[in-house]
């Protein structure tokens, strides 16, 4: 018996130094320890430097062990042990990976399989931009919020950091003076403690940690009318919108609205909201807005305009807060095993968000917006350099490059297509299944792609799914009509001009194919195959053999497509009576075709006339912007002198006709689409064109204006600035940094948007201003996108970034760092991809998604090159005549 135990106890500690010698692990951890419930107790006072914790972590071991692998970054751990069958043993925590905040937790002895508890204290530092727990200023006042996705929870508290491990959490928060606290459950009890307060919170429902949110400060709390039950929910439902101290009347328009979203969501999905109250909060600094379950948090600038916002305000608000809200089902209640499957989180908000958005205020064009999101996605899934929407992560360093236009944009399309196909009902009782199957836990999308194919009684919605999503690229479907009057369809993988030629092998879909026929004063008839094969067919009956077709019938198809001349000519023809997405699909494959060195810069040109009268804003603009897109990246200065005459020329009579009075109100009555089509008019006119006689109408609103901003229409004002800064210089810089980086989230934004424009004189200076830690990092990151996609400041831009890339790559925060490769999207020449290379290439590679973001840039400039080169002087030779 003694031999035996020697002989058992010589293994295990074999298989536990083993352990300790593999390192730590890269991506995912261990099973051998599993989380079961968190308790953290937190102290947060966003005046001082650093915050400290107490965590105490219920955990399953699997089998005995003497090292726990976790997370933790930045974490001064003073204490740790574990708890075990009524013994305690000390332990030991280092962190090991300090990159990615892999940990590791050594116990003096064996612990045993079976129930334990994993006991931590310690303090870390705030962040300074929106990562784990940041704080910042507001006038004298201070806040923290917290920003968790993907993995910086663990910058906040050791833990087991994995969308996988879903747990519930009990909360308490200690606050200085009369700050208050807010968590994703209600507050049980505020009691008085060491001259502030103790704030505890009601035990969540099962989260991740990248779920788990907090909010401290002097905040102002908005209380809505609780959301009454309804027919899916039976009890009623609390909402507040939070926010930094000051005028609460700017939130009033979210706090009305949003009741109108959910009630949207519940009647979609069929599931009462998941959580037991909604909280939307308003953080200074947040980029974009995050779906923490019960406690999203926004960009402040989302939720702060009163009660009458502007068009552009309002869609922003609805499309955002239902991509949000749709999360607290789809991501939240059920969430990812592993960030391979995030997309499908994503995908389905960004689809879902513009879907409920779109019904609740159709008139704002939301549907069309999505549609061209998911379309210049296409241009960066037609790169070689690519990735298909699920993607194996098998480290931490991969997972930032999980969130780009891959997985929200094109995702979105793909669900799109799919739900077109199978119907919105069929769809949607797939949709209700994956659910109610999985409610508060976790799914991969192969359980997804089951539960689609059952609910919807479809199994082939499976091989349309996967494959589009395990591949990377874009379907080209070449369409001739036949003698027997069918459609002859053939496919391939659309490529645009460059080194990788002008359609590069390989990919084959399962394509849902449909499109819509146009017979003479009948409406549209649409037919439906799927293409699984490199080429097929569709049957024509004979009634519709001699319409018009469009081959993408109301753009859901996320493909592009070729025509034989015998059906592009009556396309084109009737383009400006099109339904606005396919109208929208007409220019992007237009375009395409153009970029793929298919169709002369005169068909590009023939196509942007044809559409530019569409009653639809995207629709009449798509193609306007792939001309200023050449002018801003390809074009010589005599070429943009004709590219910006041209501009006038298809556009500036609409917007004449329109009018561009901007004072306050007078557009006030118009329908929401007219006013952004004025918005966007504008912009095209007065800062791509400069369009002499626009320009001079809107400069007489600048001074009033950039004294009292509220002289001018809240729609038009950062263009108002935008031309005043180019025309007057350095009085207008002045007051425009005083704007950003003042207390209205709104004029924040509209100043920032015309700092972009500075022109060579005020270049170095707008620059330098994108370090100052007042100004929000975003804001930041958009002047110096502007200040480089400006021909006229793109060489000192340049050289700027060369001299300060640490301090402005910094102000972004850690997973988002790899985004500043975009700057050399700007770039067309072997000159300038080799100066890129210099510069930014190694450093941005070493960044977490750095390798993929690097090697798209560079393609990217390649393919301009080589379009650039096939061009010749087609410009002149079009554009130039077309002046005569």
């Amino acid at each position: 018996m003694r031999g035996c135990l020697s002989l058992a106890l010589l293994t295990l500690f074999a298989t536990l130094s083993s352990a300790a010698e593999n390192g730590p692990p890269p991506g995912r951890l261990p099973d051998t320890v599993r989380p079961t419930r968190y308790r953290l107790t937190l102290s947060i006072d966003p005046r001082q430097s650093e915050f400290s914790g107490e965590t105490a972590i219920d955990v399953d071991v699997r089998e005995p062990l003497s090292i726990i692998w976790l997370h933790g970054l930045g974490l001064k751990v003073r204490s740790a042990s574990v708890s075990s069958q009524g013994r305690t043993l000390a332990a030991h925590y280092e962190e090991v990976d300090h990159d990615t905040g892999v940990a590791r937790l050594a116990t003096d002895g064996v612990l045993a399989a079976g129930k334990a508890v994993l006991h931590l204290t310690y303090s870390a530092s705030f962040q300074d931009t929106p990562q784990g727990l940041y704080r910042t200023r507001v006038g004298e006042d201070w806040y923290a919020f917290t920003q968790f996705e993907a993995i910086d929870a663990r910058r906040v508290f050791p833990g087991f950091d994995e969308p996988r491990f879903k747990t519930p959490y009990d909360v308490s928060l200690t606050t200085a003076g009369a700050d208050l606290a807010v968590t994703n459950a209600p507050e049980l009890s505020a009691a008085p403690s060491g001259g502030g307060a103790l704030h505890r919170f009601q035990t969540t429902k099962p989260l991740p940690t990248y779920l788990v949110a907090f909010a401290v400060g002097p905040l102002e709390v908005v209380q809505g009318a609780p959301l009454p039950p309804n027919a899916v929910r039976r009890e009623p439902l609390p909402l507040r919108v939070i926010g930094t101290r000051g005028n609460p009347q700017r939130f009033q328009f979210a706090l009305t609205q949003a009741p109108e979203l959910i009630r949207r969501l519940e009647e979609y999905f069929g599931i009462p909201f998941p959580y037991p109250k909604i909280d939307l909060i308003a953080s200074p600094n947040e980029p974009g807005a995050m779906e923490n379950a019960g406690a999203i948090i926004f960009g402040e600038n989302y939720l702060a305009f009163g009660a009458e916002p502007t068009p552009q305000q309002a869609s922003s608000f609805g499309v955002v807060a239902a991509h949000e809200l749709a999360h607290q089902w789809f991501g939240d209640l059920v969430t990812p095993a592993w960030w391979d499957d995030i997309w499908l989180n994503e995908s389905f908000a960004e689809w879902m968000g513009s879907k409920i958005a779109d019904a609740w205020r159709p008139q704002l064009g939301v549907q069309q917006d999505q549609l061209n999101s998911t379309l210049r996605a296409m241009n960066t899934d037609a790169l070689s350099a690519g990735r298909p929407i699920h993607q194996p992560v098998d480290t931490n360093l991969q997972i930032a490059s999980t969130f780009d236009d891959i997985t929200y944009e094109k995702g979105a399309g793909v669900i799109r297509m799919v739900e077109s196909y199978l119907g919105a009902e069929r769809f949607r009782r797939g949709v209700q299944l994956h659910l109610e199957r999985h409610a508060y836990g976790t799914a991969t999308a192969d359980e997804f792609f089951r539960s689609m194919a059952e609910g919807s009684g479809d199994r082939a919605v499976i091989d349309a799914f996967e494959s589009f999503v395990n591949q990377a690229g874009v379907p080209l479907v070449g369409v001739t009509r036949s003698a027997d009057g069918s459609l002859a369809l053939a496919q391939s993988r659309y490529r645009p001009l460059g080194p990788g030629g002008t359609a590069a092998g390989g990919g084959q879909w399962k394509i849902p194919f449909c499109a819509d026929f146009y017979p003479s004063a009948a409406p549209p008839d649409k037919r439906c195959t799927m293409l699984g094969a490199p080429t097929g067919s569709l049957v024509v009956p004979a009634p519709l053999q001699g319409a018009t077709v469009h081959p993408n019938a109301d753009g859901a198809g996320y493909y592009r497509f070729t025509l034989d001349a015998a059906l592009a000519h009556p396309l084109l023809a009737m383009a400006v009576r099109l339904p606005p997405r396919e109208a929208i699909t007409l220019a992007d494959s237009t375009a395409a075709a153009f970029d793929a060195g298919r169709l002369p810069f005169g068909g590009l040109h023939e196509a942007a006339a044809a559409l530019a009268g569409h009653a639809d804003r995207t629709a009449a603009l798509s193609l306007g912007y792939r001309l200023e897109s050449i002018h801003d990246r390809m074009a010589d200065a005599a070429e943009r002198a004709l590219l910006e005459r041209s501009l006038v020329a298809l556009y500036g009579e609409r917007l004449r006709q329109l009018g561009y009075d901007v004072a306050p109100g007078h557009h006030a009555a118009e329908p929401p689409e007219q006013q952004l089509l004025r918005r966007q008019l504008i912009g095209l006119l007065a800062l791509t064109a400069r369009d002499p006689t626009v320009r001079a109408a809107l400069l007489p609103f600048a001074d009033g204006s950039l004294a009292d901003p509220t002289q001018v229409d809240a729609l038009l004002r950062s263009a108002v600035w935008a031309v005043a800064l180019q025309e007057r210089g350095a009085p207008v810089f002045a007051r425009l940094k005083t704007l950003a980086t003042g207390e209205d989230a709104q004029l924040r934004l509209d100043a920032a948007g015309a700092l972009g424009y500075a022109g060579p004189a005020l270049s170095t200076e707008a620059l330098d201003f994108t370090l100052d830690p007042a100004l929000e990092p975003v804001a930041a990151w958009r002047i110096t996108l502007a200040q480089m996609r400006g021909p006229a400041t793109r060489t000192q831009a340049w050289s700027w970034l060369g001299a300060h890339e640490a301090p402005a790559v910094g102000r972004l925060s850690a997973m988002f760092q790899f985004l500043y490769a975009n700057v050399g999207n700007s770039f067309c020449s072997p000159a300038e991809r080799q100066s890129f290379e210099t510069v930014l290439g190694a450093k941005m590679r070493a960044l977490n998604g750095g390798e993929l973001a690097v090697g798209r840039v560079l393609e990217g400039i390649d393919d301009c090159s080589a379009l650039r080169t096939a061009l010749g002087d087609s410009i002149h030779t079009t554009l130039g005549t077309a002046a005569r």
